[in-house]
């Protein structure tokens, strides 16, 4: 039988929040050259509507599936130096702490539900990849 002693808090608490940060930090940049592109490409500045646009779509769709998508690597990182009996359970932690940030980005609706339990599935599916990633 597992106890909440036998898992790691503070690998869990790093897995749940790197996935959210890795994403802050990627839009952030995503949507920087995005604005030097386009300023580059017209001559000026960029036509703010355009650019609200790009901003929204990016932050609403493209957020919350690099962030899904960073959940099974963060969730496999952790993994790597638990029990194997415990992997799949770290594995949740992390997917459900990670799911829980994401509740924070958005309106709690049938759609965000969805990503939260697609990010739960992220973090088991990167307790069951672990030996995969990190194959010696």
């Amino acid at each position: 039988m597992t106890t909440t002693t036998d898992l790691h808090w503070k690998r869990i608490l790093a897995g749940g929040i790197a996935p959210h940060a890795i994403s802050i930090t990627l839009l952030i940049v995503v949507i920087i050259g995005y604005t030097f592109l386009v300023s580059f490409a017209t001559g000026g500045e960029p036509d703010p509507g355009s650019m609200q646009q790009f901003n929204t779509v990016s932050g609403t769709q493209l957020f919350p599936i690099v962030t899904i998508l960073l959940t099974v690597p963060t969730a496999a990182w952790v993994v790597k130096r638990v029990d194997s009996q415990t992997a799949v359970l770290h594995g949740l932690a992390v997917g459900i702490l990670a799911g829980l940030l994401g509740l924070g980005f958005g309106a709690l609706d049938l759609l965000m539900v969805a990503r939260f339990g697609a990010t739960v599935l992220a973090g088991v599916l990167g307790a069951k990849l672990a030996p995969a990633f990190f194959s010696e």
